[in-house]
């Protein structure tokens, strides 16, 4: 019997240091995804032409000179319904909405709603195929001092909902072990 309680006193032991791992397991996941976050600015403006060597799309706006976003294999290019539309059918001129990442000339589309049907037309090829490597490089910028509080208010909040779950399971693992001893004699 002694030795029955040697082992329960080891195994709450071990359930405490395994939810306390746990519990920052999930803490350092979260906060990296949380420092991970990218700003996502949308702008509108007319398809001027697809550059398919580059995979960039020019689209031209009223307050700027023309604009050139890459697209990438993540990029979704819809229409206002949510259909998929190929970008060599998009006809110069349509109204787009982009939703870009990025700054200046590094600018990586990661939605295009075409705001109109997009007319049935061979594809665009204006400019000259030029291979080019380009690189980008995403920035964030740093948390103003309420955005660091909410984040830490957020994670305040989730440490307690996790410490609570953990006391839980701690209590059910209890009455499952007395449960057990009970049977045991």
């Amino acid at each position: 019997m002694s030795a029955r309680r040697g082992e329960s006193s080891y195994m709450k032991t071990n359930i405490s240091k395994i939810g306390a791992a746990i519990l920052a397991i999930v803490l350092c996941v979260w906060s990296t995804e949380v420092r991970a976050q990218t700003t996502t600015t949308t702008t509108k403006g007319a398809f001027t032409e697809f550059v398919p060597g580059s995979q960039t799309v020019v689209v031209r706006t009223e307050a700027s000179a023309p604009l050139r976003y890459v697209v990438t294999k993540q990029t979704t290019i819809v229409d206002e319904a949510g259909a998929p539309v190929a970008i060599e059918r998009i006809s110069p001129g349509s109204p787009l909405s982009i939703e870009y990442t990025g700054t200046g000339e590094n600018l990586i589309a990661s939605r295009i709603v075409v705001q109109k049907a997009a007319a049935v037309t061979a594809p665009v090829t204006t400019a000259p195929v030029v291979s080019e490597k380009r690189t980008t490089n995403t920035t964030t910028r740093t948390l103003t001092d309420d955005e660091r509080e909410v984040l830490k208010e957020r994670k305040e909040h989730r440490k307690e909902q996790l410490e609570k779950q953990i006391e839980k399971r701690k209590e059910a693992l209890d009455e499952a072990k007395d449960k057990l001893e009970e049977s045991d004699d």
